[in-house]
């Protein structure tokens, strides 16, 4: 009993100090890789003097890559270190990984794939975090990036995490600049003469509005004619905009429309259907000849 626990004591003054130290170092080095990331950032964002800039938003995006890849790493190695402190033999274990090499095999492959794709991401700076995204059909706010997977989320609220390696095209919605698209619908009888001058002195309004003006990059443009419909004639209206700031821009159009085209006399046009009725001679109706 008492060789027992002598043994007991030993182990506890060689291993269990060491697995101590590990975990110590292990935590520390956590904070110390929070400390070291915001830092990073922090200067990078001092670079410029505005809020909110590119710069910004690449340099959040590729601190919570590297925040998360150094999570990954802090926690493998302190992991093995505990593992071989505890006595199982580190070498063999890596060796079984030939029994299953099949199915770890595709599982890795797949893992690198990913984390290839987040480099390639990351690198040409195809989104950052706070973009708006087209991926595989879904479209949404990119909230996190890792070197595995992105992270988005759509308008309903949603939260898609899509693996980096599945990422074929991406559609940045708000890369450099966005454009509001506005089409109206007028009636046949409605004159298109005073229709696009009504666009036309809307876009002047806005481009004087205090709170929409900021958010253009160009005057507006009417088109004109864009096409002849089953039941209107469709006219467009197109806004350059700064990044992200189209869909404001398309809901103060929307409005903007409805109350000046109502002002002017000026009919939006809707589905409808035409019936003829057509007196028919007595004869007729009777089926006589």
């Amino acid at each position: 009993m008492n060789q027992t626990l002598d043994q007991m004591k030993q182990w506890l003054l060689t291993h269990g100090l060491a697995i101590l130290a590990i975990l110590v170092l292990c935590v520390a080095a956590y904070f110390l890789l929070g400390l070291l990331v915001r830092f990073v950032t922090r200067r990078v964002k001092s670079l410029d003097a505005k809020d909110d800039t590119l710069l910004d938003r690449r340099a959040d995006t590729i601190s919570d890559v590297l925040y998360s890849a150094g999570l990954v790493v802090i926690f493998v190695t302190a992991l093995v270190m505990v593992l071989e402190e505890i006595g199982v033999p580190i070498a063999p274990l890596l060796a079984s990984v030939g029994v299953v090499g099949l199915a770890l095999g595709l599982g890795a492959q797949t893992l690198v794939k990913d984390v290839i794709s987040g480099l390639f991401i990351l690198l040409e700076n195809q989104y950052m975090i706070t973009d708006v995204i087209e991926v595989n059909g879904i479209v949404g706010n990119v909230e996190m990036m890792t070197l595995r997977a992105t992270t988005l989320r759509d308008a309903a609220g949603t939260l898609y995490i899509v693996p980096n390696g599945e990422i074929r095209i991406v559609a940045n919605r708000t890369r450099d600049w966005s454009r509001a698209i506005i089409d109206v619908g007028i009636a046949y009888e409605a004159d298109v003469d005073r229709a696009l001058a009504a666009l036309q002195s809307i876009g002047e309004e806005m481009v004087a509005d205090p709170e929409i003006g900021p958010l253009l990059l160009e005057a507006p443009q009417v088109t004109g004619v864009e096409g002849l419909e089953e039941w209107a004639v469709r006219l467009r209206m197109m806004v350059k905009t700064k990044p992200n700031q189209q869909w404001d821009v398309q809901r103060y159009l929307r409005r903007r429309i409805r109350l000046e085209f109502a002002d002017r006399g000026i009919d939006l046009a809707f589905p409808r259907q035409e019936v003829a009725l057509v007196n028919m001679p007595a004869g007729e109706k009777n089926g006589d000849s």
